[in-house]
Protein backbone atom coordinates (compact mmCIF):
# COMPACT_ATOMS: atom_id res chain seq x y z
CA UNK A 1 0.00 0.00 0.00
CA UNK A 2 2.84 2.41 0.77
CA UNK A 3 4.75 1.69 -2.44
CA UNK A 4 6.11 5.00 -3.67
CA UNK A 5 8.82 5.85 -6.18
CA UNK A 6 11.98 4.32 -4.73
CA UNK A 7 14.71 6.85 -4.04
CA UNK A 8 17.35 4.65 -5.67
CA UNK A 9 15.35 4.27 -8.88
CA UNK A 10 16.52 5.74 -12.18
CA UNK A 11 14.37 8.88 -12.14
CA UNK A 12 15.15 12.57 -12.03
CA UNK A 13 15.68 14.04 -8.57
CA UNK A 14 12.86 16.49 -9.27
CA UNK A 15 10.44 13.55 -9.59
CA UNK A 16 11.61 12.15 -6.26
CA UNK A 17 11.24 15.55 -4.59
CA UNK A 18 7.76 15.77 -6.06
CA UNK A 19 6.77 12.51 -4.34
CA UNK A 20 7.77 13.97 -0.96
CA UNK A 21 6.11 17.32 -1.64
CA UNK A 22 2.85 15.82 -2.93
CA UNK A 23 2.31 13.45 -0.01
CA UNK A 24 3.29 15.90 2.71
CA UNK A 25 1.23 18.65 1.10
CA UNK A 26 -1.78 16.30 0.92
CA UNK A 27 -1.42 15.58 4.63
CA UNK A 28 -1.21 19.31 5.41
CA UNK A 29 -4.15 20.31 3.21
CA UNK A 30 -6.74 17.59 3.71
CA UNK A 31 -6.32 16.36 7.28
CA UNK A 32 -8.34 18.56 9.61
CA UNK A 33 -7.18 18.00 13.19
CA UNK A 34 -3.65 18.73 14.42
CA UNK A 35 -3.32 15.28 15.98
CA UNK A 36 -4.37 13.55 12.75
CA UNK A 37 -1.98 15.74 10.72
CA UNK A 38 0.91 14.75 12.96
CA UNK A 39 -0.05 11.08 12.66
CA UNK A 40 -0.45 11.26 8.86
CA UNK A 41 2.88 13.07 8.39
CA UNK A 42 4.61 10.43 10.54
CA UNK A 43 3.00 7.70 8.43
CA UNK A 44 4.11 9.37 5.16
CA UNK A 45 7.68 9.85 6.43
CA UNK A 46 7.87 6.23 7.61
CA UNK A 47 6.61 5.02 4.21
CA UNK A 48 9.12 7.20 2.37
CA UNK A 49 11.97 5.98 4.60
CA UNK A 50 10.91 2.40 3.74
CA UNK A 51 11.26 3.39 0.05
CA UNK A 52 14.85 4.54 0.58
CA UNK A 53 14.37 8.29 1.08
CA UNK A 54 17.09 9.83 3.31
CA UNK A 55 16.15 12.17 6.16
CA UNK A 56 17.48 15.16 4.22
CA UNK A 57 14.94 14.51 1.45
CA UNK A 58 12.07 14.49 3.98
CA UNK A 59 12.86 17.98 5.30
CA UNK A 60 10.38 20.62 4.15
CA UNK A 61 11.69 22.71 1.24
CA UNK A 62 12.66 26.31 2.00
CA UNK A 63 9.79 28.66 1.33
CA UNK A 64 10.10 30.71 -1.82
CA UNK A 65 8.73 34.15 -2.46
CA UNK A 66 5.75 34.09 -4.77
CA UNK A 67 6.45 35.25 -8.29
CA UNK A 68 4.44 38.12 -9.67
CA UNK A 69 2.04 37.08 -12.42
CA UNK A 70 3.63 37.17 -15.84
CA UNK A 71 2.49 39.77 -18.32
CA UNK A 72 1.51 38.85 -21.86
CA UNK A 73 4.29 40.96 -23.39
CA UNK A 74 6.97 38.59 -22.01
CA UNK A 75 7.86 35.88 -24.52
CA UNK A 76 7.56 32.28 -23.31
CA UNK A 77 10.78 30.36 -22.71
CA UNK A 78 11.30 27.58 -25.24
CA UNK A 79 10.68 24.12 -23.78
CA UNK A 80 12.55 20.91 -24.50
CA UNK A 81 11.49 17.44 -23.33
CA UNK A 82 14.21 14.79 -23.16
CA UNK A 83 14.42 11.30 -21.67
CA UNK A 84 16.18 11.17 -18.30
CA UNK A 85 19.75 9.85 -18.19
CA UNK A 86 21.50 10.06 -14.81
CA UNK A 87 24.46 12.42 -14.84
CA UNK A 88 23.93 13.69 -18.38
CA UNK A 89 20.46 15.18 -17.83
CA UNK A 90 21.64 17.35 -14.94
CA UNK A 91 24.51 18.75 -17.03
CA UNK A 92 22.24 19.43 -20.00
CA UNK A 93 19.71 21.10 -17.70
CA UNK A 94 22.33 23.57 -16.48
CA UNK A 95 23.46 24.33 -20.04
CA UNK A 96 19.92 24.86 -21.33
CA UNK A 97 19.04 27.00 -18.31
CA UNK A 98 21.99 29.30 -19.07
CA UNK A 99 20.45 29.79 -22.54
CA UNK A 100 16.99 30.41 -21.04
CA UNK A 101 15.56 27.10 -22.32
CA UNK A 102 13.30 25.11 -20.01
CA UNK A 103 14.15 21.39 -20.07
CA UNK A 104 11.83 18.76 -18.62
CA UNK A 105 12.12 14.99 -18.39
CA UNK A 106 9.80 12.58 -20.13
CA UNK A 107 9.89 8.78 -20.18
CA UNK A 108 11.59 7.20 -23.18
CA UNK A 109 9.41 4.08 -23.22
CA UNK A 110 5.89 4.33 -21.95
CA UNK A 111 3.36 1.60 -21.38
CA UNK A 112 1.02 3.43 -23.75
CA UNK A 113 3.48 3.17 -26.65
CA UNK A 114 4.03 -0.54 -26.02
CA UNK A 115 0.30 -1.28 -25.96
CA UNK A 116 -0.94 1.01 -28.73
CA UNK A 117 1.72 0.06 -31.29
CA UNK A 118 2.54 -3.59 -30.53
CA UNK A 119 2.96 -4.69 -34.18
CA UNK A 120 5.17 -3.57 -37.01
CA UNK A 121 3.38 -1.46 -39.59
CA UNK A 122 2.53 -3.10 -42.92
CA UNK A 123 4.33 -1.41 -45.81
CA UNK A 124 2.04 0.55 -48.15
CA UNK A 125 2.91 -1.59 -51.19
CA UNK A 126 1.37 -4.67 -49.46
Amino acid sequence: MDQYLNFKSHHALTHKRSVVYTHTNRAQQYVTTAEDKKSELAHVHNALRANGYPELALAPPPSRAKRPPSTNNNPQRPMLGLPYKAGLSEQLGRIYKSHNIHMYHKPANTFHLMVVYPKNKTPKEH
